[in-house]
């Protein structure tokens, strides 16, 4: 049974980086649910009240207050997910810069011991497939709560349009 140092170790120093960036994915993830879930339930209702706060809505500038306030709930809504898309598409990168370093450090064996030796190029090889087995699980993780987050925020925009028209009618 490998530990996770041995894992650390076998996988080379690709994977620390990989590490540091997978804790940032989970953080921006579990601090976007504990926002959108716990936080406020309301918040749609409350951000439509201080944003329609003092502004007089009549027939010539409804239409611009309806796009307003939508852009507006769509850039609240959707804070930090373009973050976490680039930090997604930069594991499987990490993880190929991990295969990169495992294959050099083969090539070193290779050159010092010749093919005659299996065992001596085992640990380039583990360097080489540990990082990028790591940076496809890692982004095929954070792929799955992205896309979750994201349709949260469309059915919050939903929700912003059905409250606009109910709030502007009345």
């Amino acid at each position: 049974m490998i530990g996770l140092t041995d894992l650390f170790d076998r996988g080379g120093p690709v994977l620390y980086i990989l590490f540091l960036v997978t804790l940032f994915i989970w953080f921006i993830i579990f601090s976007k649910y504990l926002k959108t879930s716990f936080n406020n339930k309301n918040w749609i209702q409350d951000d439509f009240n201080n944003f329609s706060n003092g502004v007089v809505i009549n027939k010539n500038n409804i239409h611009l207050f309806e796009e307003s306030y939508l852009i507006h709930v769509k850039r609240t809504a959707s804070q930090q997910l373009k973050l976490l898309d680039g930090l997604i598409g930069l594991c499987p990168m990490l993880g190929l810069l991990g295969t990169v370093y495992g294959m050099i450090e083969v090539f070193e064996v290779l050159a010092v011991l010749g093919t005659g030796n299996p065992r001596a190029m085992s640990t380039g090889v583990a360097k080489a497939t540990i990082p990028t087995m790591a940076g496809m699980t890692i982004a095929l993780s954070g792929l799955f709560f992205k896309f979750d987050l994201a349709n949260k925020v469309e059915r919050y925009q939903e929700k912003a349009r059905e409250l606009m028209k109910e709030n502007i009618k009345s």
